[in-house]
């Protein structure tokens, strides 16, 4: 007997490379129009889904946490901080958050330093 696959539902458009890997693991939930969703949606949707891929744009504040489907067992966030996740709350919920730390370290590095040569050739 096959298991049922964990549903995934990734907020933000990704790569078509990127979402049609994720389907291979996963039942996804895609957002083809890359729209940003509300705290109220994010909780209707809440009752379907295993996992949440999201994007800093989409808040998980106290009020949020505390209304998500008991369903969501972690928000695995494509973006550096979690300053838009309420971690407290979330974590009295059981609701595993991560994050993806230095993915844009040498990008920002290489910013600084062009910005740098940038300002040094107009002094």
């Amino acid at each position: 007997m096959r298991m049922a696959k964990p549903t995934l539902w990734i907020t933000r458009k990704l790569s078509d490379a990127t979402e049609q890997r994720a389907a291979r693991d996963y039942d996804v939930i895609l957002n083809p129009e890359d729209r940003v969703y509300s705290g109220d949606e994010i909780v209707a949707m809440s009752g379907r889904i295993d996992a949440i891929l999201p994007c800093h744009s989409e808040i998980f504040s106290r009020d949020v946490a505390a209304r998500l489907s008991d369903r969501v067992k972690i928000i695995a966030n494509h973006s550096v901080g979690v300053d838009h996740c309420d971690l407290a709350a979330l974590k009295a919920r059981g609701i595993v958050v991560t994050n993806t730390p230095d993915v844009l370290s040498d990008a920002t590095a290489e910013i600084a330093l062009l910005l740098m040569l940038g300002a040094a050739r107009r002094a």
